[in-house]
């Protein structure tokens, strides 16, 4: 028996992943067996494929496995880098349930799935996927890592909220801006209203904030130190402040944190391009936006036209309808990355407040039509995501008059 293509799948996890071969007509040739995370289990997948290759005269290996969060990363970029008769394809997970759906599965484990997923590979037959250059997905990292520390800053902005309350519920209640540099150096020394009423205006010029070392306004201690004086903060004497202190040094590392990787997020995307994204000439899209939002397009040629991009990202409106009942409206289908949809709808609501076109002459035009004002974001924000692949697939810089 000869097959010249075997049809490799593989269920991805994070400490093992289930592998199942089998051939043109579905035909399992061996046992579904598991591989470890680690070179010695690959070794033993290239292994088993080199003796089916002996056996029957195999001339294409065509693996496929699903995009599991980052699990798959390791195993594919090995297999990539093996002779040239590997054929590796990354697939959607959305196509390969659909798929086990339409097969009528019943049982859903992992040597199933990685059964589906081979079968998926012969009837389909999918493009192998394209390799795109390692530092988007570092930019990407650096940004999931970004958004992370950004939720911890808030997270203890809000727990220095409530300390002051018992401390000095005054200024907690009269500075709006709680993690800016002036009232957080000022806390760094002075923790408590008690502590602040009994310094000088002297001692509270001597604190330095910022890279340039400026020195706290007159006007601000002046106002903070009467806030202090009138207190009726219950939490006094010694070792009342420590805890404002820890969460103000939390606050100052997480803000040098977010600082530092946003310059190496600018840094890593010099290597690949010396001149700014091609997105920030798009007013309200800031530079690390510009450069994320760049990272998860990839290659925009992959998109054939914008209603391809739009489906990737989710953006597309979707109706679920049969007959003459409709469960519910229209709404947006949500398919691709939810950071790819919070960044649109931060950025379409930022052009939206400063009055920006084309998106706020957009917006107020739906608006005037009648629609609600979720729906008119949703659409303004799938034009600016139009907008945005115009942009990189004719490499010119946005034009508002074309």
């Amino acid at each position: 028996m000869i097959y010249e293509t075997l049809f490799v799948g593989i269920d991805i996890s994070k400490l093992k992943h289930d592998v199942v071969i089998i051939s043109d007509n579905k035909v399992r040739l061996l046992k579904p067996f598991i591989i470890r995370e680690n070179r010695n289990s690959y070794q033993y997948l290239i292994d088993r494929l080199q003796q089916l290759k002996q056996k029957y005269q195999t001339k294409t290996f065509y693996f496929g496995m699903e995009a599991t969060a980052d699990y798959w990363k390791n195993l594919y970029y090995f297999l990539k880098k093996q002779s040239g008769d590997f054929i590796v394809v990354v697939i959607n997970p959305v196509k390969t349930k659909a798929f086990a759906k339409s097969e009528l599965r019943r049982a859903k484990t992992d040597p199933v799935n990685a059964k589906d997923i081979a079968q998926y590979l012969v009837e389909k037959r999918p493009l192998p996927s394209n390799d795109r250059p390692p530092i988007l997905d570092y930019i990407k990292d650096l940004d999931t890592q970004i958004r992370m520390i950004s939720k911890q800053q808030s997270m203890t902005v809000n727990k220095l909220r409530i300390e002051l309350g018992k401390v000095a519920p005054e200024i907690e209640q009269n500075v709006r801006k709680i993690d800016g540099q002036q009232i957080l150096s000022l806390l760094l020394h002075y923790p408590t209203a008690e502590v602040i009423a009994n310094a000088s205006i002297e001692e509270f010029r001597r604190i330095r904030y910022g890279k340039l070392q400026w020195q706290l306004p007159v006007c601000f201690v002046t106002k903070i130190k009467t806030l202090a004086e009138n207190s009726i903060s219950h939490k006094s004497g010694p070792g009342s402040g420590f805890v404002v202190q820890s969460l103000v040094r939390t606050i100052f590392q997480c803000q040098q944190e977010i600082q530092l990787l946003k310059e190496t997020l600018r840094t890593l995307y010099e290597k690949i391009n010396s001149a700014d994204s091609l997105l920030t000439s798009i007013k309200g899209i800031g530079r690390e936006t510009a450069i994320v939002l760049e990272a998860y397009f990839g290659d925009v040629n992959r998109f054939p036209d914008a209603k391809k991009v739009v489906a990737y990202f989710g953006m597309n409106p979707t109706v679920n309808q049969s007959g003459k009942k409709t469960k519910r409206n229209s709404y947006l289908e949500k398919k691709g990355s939810g950071i790819v949809r919070h960044k649109l709808y931060m950025a379409t609501l930022n052009m939206i407040q400063r009055k920006q076109d084309p998106i706020f002459e957009y917006y107020q035009r739906l608006v005037a039509a009648g629609k609600p004002k979720l729906v008119a974001i949703g659409a303004a924000m799938r034009k600016l995501l139009v907008i945005m692949y115009t942009i990189l697939k004719n490499q010119e810089r946005f034009n508002p008059k074309k």
